[in-house]
């Protein structure tokens, strides 16, 4: 499974490969650490990395996920690929527009070579049993859509390109 987060304006990608059961290679921006998995509860686990052992308890909402580690609490909040794109200065270069996690394309709305205006939808996106419009996050011309209704697709995806 790979998955990008971002943590003060800094992209981490991380990828989980299951080496046996309960047993993961976690990397993270290419740095590799070996993972062991204790489920304790639906919410509570211990991981073993690197031989130190972590005591997680995560409580999630539609905002955010809250997770403890050993304690110390951690605030994670869930953002859209646009609104993270967003944020982001140098507007008129091209665009591609990644999703997070793995999904489907319910519908395709715009077309290549089309012009969209910022936060307009270009595509909605089915993940967790939630229907996403997945929106321009520049004005341009859609130069690029790698998918059409009723695909699936995996975290990281390049969804489509607008310049």
């Amino acid at each position: 499974m790979n998955f990008s987060f971002w943590l003060e304006q800094k992209e981490f990608k991380v990828i989980l490969e299951e080496k046996a059961k309960n047993n993961l290679l976690v990397s993270v921006n290419k740095q590799g650490f070996d993972v062991s998995v204790e489920f304790i509860s639906k919410n509570e686990l211990l991981l073993k990395i690197n031989g130190r052992v972590y005591n997680v308890i995560v409580n999630s909402n539609s905002l955010s996920h809250s997770v403890y580690v050993n304690g110390r609490l951690f605030k994670i909040e869930k953002r859209l690929a646009f609104e993270i794109l967003k944020g982001e200065k140098g507007r008129s270069r091209k665009r591609e527009v990644k999703i997070t996690m793995p999904g489907r394309v319910v519908q395709v709305i715009a077309r290549e070579g089309e012009e969209v205006q910022e936060g307009q939808a270009v595509l909605v996106l089915e993940a967790m049993k939630m229907q996403n419009e997945i929106k321009s996050p520049q004005a341009g011309k859609i130069s690029q859509i790698r998918f059409k209704a009723g695909d699936y697709v995996e975290a990281g995806a390049i969804l489509f390109a607008v310049e």
